[in-house]
């Protein structure tokens, strides 16, 4: 057997060599040169190229070169041996079809249609055996093209098989419109469930139907992506797109700057993806019923308890909450690493998708009231991630919120307001502890637990988990590090501010003892009578009350005792206070500094003498203020929203 092997090994190394010179060819895009050794040596066709075994047809079939693969059609002889040319099989168990599927060259698929069926006749079905033809994963050619989004080439060969649910699957269970979700080929995907409905409820082999992948895709919903947190301004060309004025928009941004047509590319490609993944949305909350299946066993509620619970069931019930980790989607869901699945509407909760989360309540309402196998519900879930759109959603809903939703303790005991305090699992902390600050985020979770705790029933707030901590206790011991952070970035950031309003105070302090232009004989400034020496007065006596003033405001802060209570309103209230009147300080400052140039070039009547004192004196005011302004914006965006209700 080993021989064996080593012959044929041999053998194809032999043709691989012989053909070095069309692979070279292919290699460095010389298609004529790939094309004249072939005419010369037809009977190397179907010979070996390359490691992976492919043919002179896989290689025309992806480089999308139509006239090569045309031309090496044509050159098989006798015409009756072309099925067996395109059936030719590479490492991958790809035929020439599977190569041409992944492309967006239908005319060249409608070609190879066309050969078969004069060389064959339409009734010898050799066209359709090459494209149920699977390879080694089990995937047919159409399959293929719908795993690359090429959706035209997909319908175009649908319409040459008669029953396509045999494309449908491969042979890890990943069906054909799995593999169109993961690759956010939502267009094929919507395709592909007008075909046939059913494929919505399919699961693959962790047992995640399509409304699961979509759940946990927040990126391509506007709810979640990049877009939420776009300025007003960046928003409004988005909110006007559409097919028809696209082109006008190009045109628009073509005509300000190329940058412009990039951004507006990026915006509409940006839409379609959200409208796309909306619309698909739509259609599996229709179709697919799983979701709507309840575990049929009744859970029973949970009373509080004041004491730590007996070790052993404290032990029993750890390992219970491990085991029900893997076992959560719809009744029977996975754990894979990290990640766990829950029932869709949660999985939408956990990432913040509101829009999957809209069309779930709408389409079945009773579907918020679902109690995952840890026996947690939406709230916990949108609570425990940080989901404030999902929460407010559900507080709307008063009656449910209260009498079912707020009362509920899930299975390792803790309340909603224990999973605030859990702060360590949710995501994307990190990135947000960078964004804003660690006062901030230390902020945005007191404010979490300030409004949970006032939908919870008033007794819950001493209840022992599992683990025997309240919520409180628990709070403080997961958010100590974060307290210490907040701790170091709040003194810091208050010592280096109240250096630079000192340095300013210092500046105007100065600034008001050498009146620009000087005094006459009896001290009086030789400018008083000149409206440019009054606004020079009054933006250095503004000045420095603004810069001294922050300076108490940062000594304030510096002489604060920095517990977590101090962290809720106090101190971030104080330091915004602090930046604002530093920004004033500064920006009064070069506005005095212009007036004094006014004053002493108010002879010169040239344009760019005034032009360069403007930008001299706003530049850095401006860009300070901009700095301020995205710094603000960032702390809106992540800190306030619990703060408006």
């Amino acid at each position: 057997m080993e021989r064996d092997l080593e012959i044929g090994e041999e053998k194809i190394w032999e043709s691989i060599s012989r053909l070095r010179k069309p692979y070279l060819a292919a290699l460095d895009g010389q298609w004529d040169v790939m094309k004249s050794f072939y005419e010369e040596n037809r009977e190397q066709l179907c010979s070996q190229m390359t490691v992976a075994e492919d043919t002179a047809f896989h290689i025309a079939a992806y480089s999308e070169k139509a006239e090569l693969l045309q031309c090496f059609v044509d050159l098989v002889e006798p015409p009756s041996d072309l099925f067996n040319a395109l059936n030719k099989k590479n490492k991958h168990g790809n035929n020439t079809f599977h190569e041409v599927a992944i492309t967006d060259r239908v005319k060249t698929a409608e070609f190879l249609v066309k050969k078969l069926q004069e060389v064959y006749g339409p009734d010898e079905g050799k066209l359709e055996e090459l494209l149920m033809d699977e390879n080694n994963l089990g995937e047919t050619p159409i399959y293929r093209a719908v795993a690359l989004g090429q959706t035209k080439m997909a319908k175009y060969l649908a319409t040459k098989v008669g029953d396509l649910s045999s494309h449908f699957g491969r042979k890890d269970k990943m069906t054909i419109l799995h593999i169109a979700v993961i690759g956010q080929h939502f267009d094929t995907a919507i395709w592909l469930l007008e075909k046939d409905k059913e494929l919505a409820e399919k699961k693959e082999q962790n047992g995640l139907t399509c409304l699961h992948l979509l759940a946990n895709m927040p990126h391509v919903f506007s709810s979640y992506s990049e877009f939420s947190h776009m300025s007003k301004l960046k928003k409004f060309p988005y909110y006007c797109m559409s097919q028809r004025c696209r082109a006008i928009w190009r045109v628009i941004a073509k005509g300000l700057y190329c940058i412009g047509l990039r951004a507006i590319d990026k915006l509409w490609k940006m839409k379609r993806m959200h409208s796309l993944a909306s619309e698909l949305t739509e259609s599996l909350v229709e179709a697919d019923y799983t979701w709507k299946d309840f575990p049929c066993e009744v859970i029973d509620d949970k009373t509080i308890s004041l004491v730590k619970v007996d070790a052993s069931v404290d032990k029993g019930r750890g390992e219970q909450g491990q085991t029900s980790g893997t076992k959560e989607v719809g009744g029977e869901g996975t754990s894979k690493g990290h990640q766990k699945y829950y029932h869709p509407l949660l999985d939408a909760a956990s990432n913040g998708i509101v829009e999957i989360f809209d069309k779930m309540i709408e389409s079945y309402p009773q579907v918020i009231e679902y109690i995952s196998n840890d026996e947690e519900n939406i709230l916990h879930v949108a609570i425990g991630h940080r989901q404030w759109d999902i929460f407010h959603r559900v507080k709307k809903m008063e009656v449910i919120m209260k009498c079912r939703l707020a009362s509920r303790i899930d299975k390792n005991g803790n309340t909603l307001l224990h999973h605030v305090a859990e702060g360590q699992t949710y995501y994307g902390r990190e990135s947000r502890e960078q964004a804003v600050g660690p006062a901030f985020q230390l902020q945005e979770e007191l404010r979490w637990l300030k409004h949970v705790r006032k939908i919870i029933p008033s007794h819950y707030i001493m209840h022992c988990n599992n683990k025997g901590k309240t919520a409180d206790e628990l709070f403080q011991d997961t958010h100590a590090g974060l307290l210490g952070l907040a701790q170091k970035w709040i003194k810091e950031t208050s010592q280096s501010c109240s250096a630079v309003s000192v340095l300013v105070a210092t500046v105007v302090f100065a600034a008001a003892y050498t009146v620009p232009g000087g005094n006459d004989a009896s001290g009086r400034p030789n400018f008083i009578n000149s409206p440019f020496f009054v606004l020079f007065t009054i933006m250095d006596v503004v000045s420095l009350a603004c810069s001294l003033s922050s300076v108490v405001m940062f000594l304030s802060i510096l002489s604060s005792p920095f517990e977590y209570e101090n962290f809720r309103t106090s101190l971030p209230q104080r330091l915004m206070i602090g930046f604002t009147l530093l920004f004033f300080s500064v920006t009064t400052t070069m506005l005095s500094f212009a007036a004094t140039i006014f004053l002493l070039l108010r002879f010169q009547k040239k344009a760019w003498t005034n032009t360069l004192i403007y930008t001299a004196a706003f530049l850095p005011v401006s860009m300070f203020a901009l700095t301020q302004f995205r710094c603000m914006m960032h702390s809106k965006n992540y800190c306030t929203p619990l703060s408006r209700k």
